[in-house]
């Protein structure tokens, strides 16, 4: 385990650019998520459950530590039953904790203020389970808790510091290092001018037919193939090649818009290895293009619920697709869609240009 020692001003100039490796790793009952930006969530597992507590923190001094304690989700709805300021158990006994700098709902509790984070923590680390009153399969197990919080710290090299969540020492909170620098995304390109139904029908046709799909297990009869420009030149040609039950996974290449055709392979490359995986080589998974952005996102679905599998976003920078976000939510625990999942990739990204904006340049 790594601990952040105090350096030289320039040596820590020089750290707050090394690039972090997210991770996501699971705890017993917690689950830990930490971004290329060392920003940390942790959660209890599983949500099944219908109760959730959830812990969250940024790298640097300027940390934002945000905890919240959710019963029911996008998937259960509204849950009834009293608020759960007055019905949490911990470990049998009622809980009644100081929610003064709470946000308190009738079923959602939350706070970013440090010290009442502080103080719960306090009351809960060394505790078995949080459970509510009325239901008592509505359960959060505190089993992993101490573990993930101290990675946490751990990546944000806060331990042995006075802002440790767990390790606590004598090092000032100040004495911290920043945040990596946010990776660059690549500058969006032009609009492209759309693809005339000549050009549309002919790449479709080659699409079909001519380029070369022969890893692709579908007959040809049953694939399916989409074409998009990606500039004046040139255009993203899509093809099915395997289908499941909620999963299609497509070939991208980019073809010359005129004939005589002139393809190339296309491949999304991760610059980590992403936890669980292996292989920084990403299948396009339910892609979908956007032109007008020169974005291609990806949505594989881990179960037809939705509640978990891997998201990204790319950006064109006018040959290859550039990640630009990456979302990933390992756990199976119908809590959250794939807009909530935890964020292991992020980047700096401008917005593309307006049609009438590209005329101009």
């Amino acid at each position: 385990m790594h601990y952040w020692i105090k350096l030289p001003l320039a040596l820590l100039f020089f750290a707050a650019g090394l690039h972090a490796e997210p991770l996501q790793k699971t705890f017993s009952d917690w689950q830990i998520t930490c971004n290329n930006q060392n920003y940390c969530v942790a959660r209890s597992v599983p949500g099944v459950n219908g109760l959730v507590m959830t812990i969250s923190r940024h790298a640097g001094v300027n940390d934002r530590p945000f905890l919240r304690i959710d019963y029911g989700s996008r998937y259960t709805g509204r849950l009834s039953g009293a608020p759960l300021q007055d019905n949490l158990l911990l470990d049998g006994q009622r809980l009644k904790p100081d929610l003064k700098h709470w946000e308190v709902q009738p079923h959602h509790l939350s706070t970013g203020h440090a010290i009442s984070i502080n103080e719960f923590l306090s009351l809960v680390m060394d505790a078995d389970n949080l459970q509510l009153l009325y239901r008592p399969r509505a359960t959060i197990s505190l089993h992993g808790l101490k573990a993930a919080l101290l990675l946490m710290d751990d990546i944000q090299g806060r331990v042995n510091g006075m802002s440790a969540w767990i390790k606590k020492g004598e090092r000032p909170a100040m004495d911290v290092p920043p945040p990596p620098d946010f990776p660059e995304a690549p500058r969006s390109q032009p609009v492209p001018p759309a693809l005339t139904r000549e050009e549309t029908t002919g790449l479709l046709d080659y699409g079909t037919w001519r380029v070369n799909t022969d890893r692709c297990s579908l007959d040809p009869q049953r694939r399916q193939v989409s074409v998009a420009p990606l500039n004046d030149k040139k255009a993203l040609l899509l093809v099915s090649c395997e289908m499941g039950a909620y999963n299609v996974i497509d070939l991208a290449f980019e073809v010359t818009r005129s004939q005589p055709y002139m393809a190339r392979g296309l491949t999304l490359t991760l610059p980590f290895t992403p936890p669980r995986h292996g292989e920084k080589k990403l299948e396009l998974i339910n892609a979908d293009y956007d032109a007008s952005r020169g974005e291609l996102l990806t949505f594989g679905k881990g179960r037809g619920l939705g509640d978990c599998g891997t998201a990204t976003r790319w950006q064109y920078d006018g040959r290859e697709f550039v990640l630009t976000e990456y979302a990933e939510e390992g756990t199976c625990d119908a809590w959250h869609g794939s807009d909530d999942w935890p964020t292991l990739w992020t980047s700096k990204r401008d917005m593309p240009s307006a049609p009438e904006q590209a005329a101009m340049d």
